[in-house]
């Protein structure tokens, strides 16, 4: 049997390089136009959650050599509910899904559609954030309703739950009562931090 000794300072180096870790902070934003004024601009809805399947995706295709997923998309969602760890595109979105996503004409996107989520344009990551603040996800209110809350797939069509991911998601702190004609902008912010 080996014994090894260690100084103090070796153990203390060990210990150290032990608590190193990589950490995502996300934290959504929205703007709440109707008709010319801003009923909030650029209010913090708090920190999201990035679930499982996200941060499996994240490091799959970041470091585990997997096919990268190119292209993420914005929901928003109608339902009460406080995004889980275990959370998926299979049982939180679509017209089943956990979250009650906004389907149909609760919204369009920028060019009109109402079959599609928005894309979630970003720049390029600077000091370890991404995010898409000079491009917002708009949402063109159809219906009046109570949005809870926002997420992040890869899943392009707002029906789609099967075989997409779910890369974030957050209840907002504070539910937006929309009505039609109203104009919601969603930035999302993901940090990622080294401790």
């Amino acid at each position: 049997m080996e014994i090894k000794l260690y100084s103090n300072e070796d153990f203390a180096a060990i210990v150290k390089e032990g608590d190193a870790r990589i950490s995502f902070r996300n934290e959504v934003f929205v703007d709440h136009k109707r008709g010319d004024e801003y009923l909030c601009f650029e209010k913090s809805m708090g920190f999201n959650i990035m679930p499982t399947e996200g941060l499996n995706a994240l490091l799959d295709s970041g470091i585990g050599g997997a096919t990268q997923i190119t292209q993420w998309y914005c929901g928003i969602y109608k339902g009460n509910y406080t995004p889980l760890a275990t959370n998926t595109g299979a049982n939180a979105l679509g017209s089943g899904g956990l979250f009650t996503e906004c389907l149909g004409t609760d919204y369009a996107i920028t060019g009109g559609s109402t079959a599609n989520r928005a894309l979630y344009t970003v720049a390029a990551t600077a000091g370890g954030v991404i995010t898409n603040a000079a491009s917002k996800a708009e949402f063109d209110i159809g219906t009046n309703a109570t949005i809870y809350g926002a997420f992040l797939s890869n899943g392009q069509a707002k029906t789609t739950n099967t075989g997409y991911k779910l890369l974030a998601a957050k209840l907002f702190d504070t539910a937006r009562i929309v009505v039609s004609t109203d104009i919601l902008y969603v930035t999302y912010q993901i940090t990622a931090v080294s401790s």
